[in-house]
């Protein structure tokens, strides 16, 4: 049952990281054309607002906006970690090493961008410290024995 509850917290959090990274990645002006209608009725309207307002040119301004050093590597390094970082939760593969850039990532967010926010409401820390707890729970358990690293 341990490693059906891990291989859930994988799939859920991995899936939804994923889907939060992907607009950063590969979004910008005009790339919501080439969601499918299907895609938006099951992730949203929000998802393609964030694939139009994404891209790494995007993020990267709002880093540099908030005084974060290497605004352009810190994006790439932001993207690649919630979508490749997911994908590698989803799997079980280097489940400890995914979840540890996933939990320094989490970090930097909730501090720069949640902390004064407030704990709940819109822009608070509520959700980024799920994740967090998410990501460190995977980094101390391991993937379990549903999974690819097979822990």
């Amino acid at each position: 049952m341990k490693s059906l509850g891990l291989f859930l917290l994988r799939l859920i959090f991995g899936s939804l990281i994923a889907i939060h990274g992907y607009p950063k990645l590969f979004g910008g002006q005009g790339k919501s054309q080439s969601i499918r209608p299907e895609l938006e009725r099951v992730l949203g309207q929000g998802f393609t607002q964030s694939v139009e307002g994404g891209g790494m040119q995007n993020v990267a301004g709002m880093m540099q906006s908030m005084n974060m050093p290497a605004p352009q590597v810190l994006a790439g390094m932001s993207g690649s970690a919630e979508f490749f970082g997911g994908l590698a939760l989803i799997l079980g593969w280097h489940t400890r090493l995914a979840s540890l850039a996933l939990l320094t990532n989490m970090a930097v967010a909730i501090r720069k961008i949640h902390w004064n926010q407030g704990l709940l409401g819109q822009g608070g820390a509520e959700n980024a410290l799920t994740f967090f707890a998410a990501f460190l729970t995977l980094l101390v358990a391991g993937p379990g024995k549903i999974s690819l690293d097979r822990g």
